[in-house]
This record gives structure tokens, C-alpha cells and sequence, in this order.
């Protein structure tokens, strides 16, 4: 667990340890004469969809995203002040240098901070964010292998599964992807591109500002 002043946020731990690979084996093993289609269909190089998979990936995947939303609650909620200074400050730096026309360079490093200490927070949550599902996924292997072991019997497949069949995989979605999106009205939950088109918001004409001049500093 990180633990660090400001940038600690806790997120919930999938465990995954020797009890759990066991169960996780022990499922693969029970479902694995109703897996026999999929896989086949794995082999063949088709998609499973998601009413194609079983229960305990299913469910594994669900704990994976109760698990990530959890952590990006709590890192937004652990931060809401520092969130509203940034807020606050991005129109002071858009009034000074769109409005005005004048450099602000004093506004501009109070801003420039606070962004860093919103980006190191965020990084530090997406690892976290990153390592549950890593976790999960450690526990699909263990699934897959027992399933695999029981699918083989009595056919010329390789007795180790291979490496690439990991039906259910997990993966964080795109949400996850650009840090500054925590900062930015509603871009960590509303699908696609909506709000991507519209006319930008104080913070992200503050952050084109400070990306901008930061390269011209350079």
C-alpha cells in the first residue's frame, strides 16, 4: 500500500496469494468441461464476448472495477482542495494571459505546482489502479491453467496454456489514461467524446498556458 502525506490513497487489494490461486484453480478445474466451446473457439481466434464467459471471470472482473472506481473516489475526495485551488488559480492565469494579454509568471508557478502535485497523485493512482488489475489477471492465469489442464486430456495441445489465452483479460479502461483528466469536468466518467468537443475550460486553456510556456522555457 502507498501511504504518503497528500498522495496516499489507499485502494482495496485483490490478494492475490497462494488461498487465492487455489480457488482460483479450483474453478477453473469445476468449469472446465463447460469451457470446452470457448476455448475451442479461443484456438480458433475468436473473441469471447462477455455473455460467452464464466461466472468467476465475470465476477472477477467486476471486483476489478468496484476495486478501481473505489480508488479514484477516494483520490478525488482526498484531493478536493487541492482540486479547487487549481480550479481557482486557472482562471486567474486565463484571465491574465488570454484576457490581458500580460505575463503572469508568479500565478503561473503557484498553478504549475499544484498541477504537479495533482499529476503525482493521480500517477500514484493509476499504479495502484494498474497493479489490481495485474492482480486480477494473475488469478485468470491461475483459472485458465486449471482449465487448460482438464481441455488438453486426451489431445496432441501443448500442456503448458499458451501464453496469449487469457479469455476475460483485464484491462483499464481509457478513462485511466491521460492524468489530467481528474482535473477536467467529468472526463473520468462520461463515455467516449462527449465534452472533448466543446468549447475548453478554464483549467484546460490554464494547462495548454503552462505546457506552452514551459516549452518555451526550454
Amino acid at each position: 500500500m502507498i501511504s504518503k502525506g497528500r498522495i496516499g490513497v489507499r485502494g482495496r487489494r485483490l490478494r492475490a496469494g497462494y488461498l487465492s490461486s487455489l480457488r482460483a484453480r479450483f474453478h477453473g478445474r469445476r468449469d472446465a468441461d463447460g469451457l470446452r466451446g470457448l476455448l475451442t473457439d479461443v484456438l480458433a481466434g475468436s473473441a469471447p464476448t462477455d455473455t460467452n464467459l464464466p461466472p468467476y471471470v465475470l465476477g472477477l472482473r467486476a471486483q476489478v472495477l468496484r476495486s478501481t472506481a473505489r480508488l479514484r473516489s477516494r483520490t478525488l475526495a482526498s484531493h478536493r482542495a487541492l482540486h479547487v485551488r487549481v480550479q481557482a488559480e486557472s482562471v486567474r492565469v486565463v484571465t491574465q494571459y488570454t484576457v490581458r494579454g500580460e505575463q503572469a509568471p508568479a500565478a503561473l508557478a503557484r498553478f504549475g505546482q499544484w498541477v504537479a502535485e495533482w499529476r503525482s497523485a493521480a500517477s500514484v493512482c493509476r499504479q495502484q489502479a494498474q497493479q489490481l488489475a495485474d492482480e486480477g489477471n494473475q488469478l485468470l492465469a491461475c483459472y485458465w491453467d486449471a482449465a487448460w489442464a482438464r481441455y488438453r486430456q486426451g489431445s496432441d495441445l501443448d500442456e503448458k496454456r499458451p501464453t496469449g489465452l487469457l479469455p476475460g483479460r483485464i484491462t483499464l479502461d481509457r478513462t485511466w489514461n491521460h492524468l489530467d483528466d481528474g482535473l477536467l469536468s467529468d472526463r473520468w466518467y462520461v463515455p467516449d467524446t462527449v465534452g472533448h468537443d466543446a468549447d475548453p475550460s478554464a483549467v484546460a486553456q490554464a494547462l495548454h498556458i503552462l505546457d506552452h510556456q514551459s516549452g518555451r522555457g526550454r
